[in-house]
């Protein structure tokens, strides 16, 4: 039977999804899977949740749990690589060291400074990892689902012979995306895409050998459609094809959005910052994954759109696929170098991974890609060879980075960071070049002082609030002085009946003599919808909320809330949250954990109100990818 070791299992939610994919096969559910992490807390909580998992499943696989990377490593077939070297703390020196230059950042983990040091942090490790491979399973192959996709997979290819793959969740998630807007089943569209990871584009989006791109620029310029998505269809609107990865990603990687100012920024919804944010949330969601790790409630197993499984399932059955690669370009790209890591259709069997050939990508794609793809090179040249010029030069072609420092304020940013970075970094003035330094002297930094000005900015914020809903109500109870969440209405006993959770927004319903309809609110900048404000100063009385959101991929999240005074919750028609209390509204007093659909969510509260104010609001973190 295969053994998988999955390094880094200490991310603990991906370590599950994938686990609950590769047992879902009949074939692996005795496998031997080992999870490694030097985080002992983070480890343990990896793998209970992946022992849940099986249980859940009816697997009995070997599971073992080690901080001891070259343990895990031996004789495993295939190694799964989702490391991210230096956490939050180092996260947060990308960010804030540039942003003392005037560069802000939105994710900064594929490219520009922030995806440049993050590869230079985890050129260390991941060079090390290839070589434990190639002493102690030399035929396994491995996966790495780590970012900076392509500086990483650079480094498996220019330091080792090992078999890998780069693999990221754009592509398929990104169609399902687009397949959505135009009112189509993904499984029965074909499409071509090609490029660089979060820089593929769609070459050909077709059913039953119908062009689909009118349908898209038509649909584009649809407000409730283009708004979801203002970066990339407005470089589709430029470029003629759509890009894989999301607009908060794109926005950074261009001269377009972010270094035109603020006005640029509000109007493509550049949410600065983004990455940050998202961090925080996958810290709290540690914490309660912690405690459901170590409870009897059975865990929820939903397939991922994951590719690894389906790789390790056809190199092992010889099952052929096809999948979305990440792997040494080598000329299937025949107008990009050769040694630039592509992202490409990927034939999977018993022999392994092989790219199709594409041939030749429209050159306007080409000028959108080729700046990083020179990023790529001068980051593994810098790292292999211990050049900090080629760490400048790499910078200089960053497209944000160029339209907002001078080159001497690179230099100097770039100076800082390997100052501040220390000795994650691999050494980078082994050779010296004709190229000059700044001049100046900078120290490590402790990451804890960035940290705390994080999180002061941070309490005064609400990112993950829900701010737009739809409210009706408000529905009196027959009984004075009393009111509860078990009141119906006509409105929920129609609800009830559709079972999907779909609520006709446009319907009005009569009660006692009165019209309620449903109106459109915004939370205040706190989350908090004041429910007196909308439906007036009522007590003895229900009301409903109706909001959705959408997920590119299925996803178990957390939702936090706070009413006054009682709450019900549907998701997607399914009850998954009542209690009935009476207390005035404090955000983040309740939390539920609910699994979203790829798509849309459509989310329903009930309120009631005793006596006083009402009102609610609810946070949903966006997701980690």
């Amino acid at each position: 039977m295969i053994k998988i070791a999955m390094i880094g299992a200490g991310s603990v939610v991906f370590s599950k999804n994938l686990t609950g994919d590769i047992l879902s096969y009949p074939e692996f559910k005795n496998a031997t899977m080992t999870y490694m992490d030097v985080d002992a807390d983070r480890l343990e909580v990896g793998g209970n949740l992946c022992r849940k998992v099986a249980r859940s499943l009816g697997a009995s696989p070997e599971i073992q749990t080690t901080l001891d990377r070259r343990e895990a490593l031996k004789g495993a077939d295939f190694v799964i690589n989702m490391v991210q070297i230096g956490g939050f703390d180092s996260t947060l020196v990308d960010f804030e060291i540039p942003r003392k230059y005037g560069l802000n950042f939105t994710i900064a983990d594929t490219t520009g400074p922030g995806g440049l040091f993050r590869a230079l942090r985890t050129f260390p490790m991941l060079s090390g990892l290839c070589s434990d491979m190639m002493e102690l399973c030399p035929c396994a192959t491995l996966l790495n689902y780590s970012n900076p996709m392509s500086m990483n997979m650079q480094t498996i290819n220019r330091t080792s012979n090992i078999r890998s793959v780069g693999l990221c969740h754009s592509v398929q998630g990104t169609l399902d995306q687009l397949m959505r807007y135009i009112g189509e089943d993904p499984a029965k569209t074909t499409f071509l895409c090609a490029g660089i990871n979060h820089m593929a584009f769609y070459l050909k989006l077709e059913k039953d050998g119908v062009d689909l791109y009118p349908r898209l620029f038509e649909a584009m310029e649809r407000p409730e459609i283009y708004d979801t998505n203002r970066v990339r269809f407005e470089l589709m609107r430029r470029l003629g094809y759509f890009v894989t990865e999301s607009s908060e990603h794109n926005a950074e990687y261009s001269s377009y959005f972010i270094p035109r100012g603020r006005e640029m920024i509000k109007k493509f919804e550049v949410p600065i910052d983004e990455y940050l944010y998202r961090c925080d949330g996958i810290v709290d969601e540690f914490e309660r994954m912690k405690t459901f790790s170590r409870n009897e409630v059975p865990i929820d197993v939903h397939r991922s759109h994951e590719y690894g499984s389906t790789i390790i399932h056809s190199i092992v059955t010889g099952k052929p696929s096809v999948v979305y690669g990440n792997m040494v370009n080598n000329g299937a790209i025949s107008n990009l170098p050769g040694t630039a890591i592509t992202e490409l259709p990927t034939l999977v069997d018993r022999n392994g991974l092989q790219f199709t050939t594409v041939g030749e990508l429209p050159p306007e794609l080409v000028g959108y890609m080729q700046p990083h793809i020179t990023q790529h090179e001068l980051f593994i040249r810098a790292a292999i060879e211990g050049r900090r010029d080629h760490v400048y030069q790499a910078a200089m072609y960053d497209p944000l980075t160029a339209a907002t420092l001078s080159l001497d304020r690179i230099v100097e940013m770039c100076d800082e960071l390997i100052a501040a970075h220390g000795d994650l970094l691999p050494p980078l003035d082994t050779k010296k070049t004709r190229v000059p330094t700044s001049g100046k002297q900078f120290g490590v930094v402790d990451p804890k002082d960035f940290r705390r000005s994080w999180d002061d900015t941070r309490s005064s914020q609400a990112k993950d609030f829900v701010m737009n809903w739809h409210v009706l109500g408000a529905f009196p109870s027959p009984k004075a002085g009393e009111v509860s969440l078990g009141q119906h209405t006509p409105f929920e006993d129609d609800f009830l009946k559709r079972e999907d959770g779909t609520v006709d927004l446009k319907a009005a319903w009569q009660n006692n003599g009165n019209t309620l309809k449903w109106l459109p609110v915004t939370a205040d900048n706190k989350g908090h919808v004041i429910l007196d404000h909308h439906l007036g100063g009522l007590e003895w009385v229900v009301g409903y909320a109706y909001t959705e959101i959408d997920s590119i991929h299925p996803r178990d999240t957390v939702f936090t809330f706070g009413s006054d005074d009682g709450i019900r919750i549907w998701l997607n028609g399914r009850d998954v949250y009542s209690r009935e209390i009476a207390r005035g509204y404090k955000a983040g007093s309740d939390s539920v954990a609910v699994h979203l659909n790829s798509g849309t969510n459509r989310i329903l509260f009930k309120i009631d109100n005793y006596q006083n104010g009402w009102g609610f609001g609810l946070e949903v973190p966006k997701a980690n990818f």
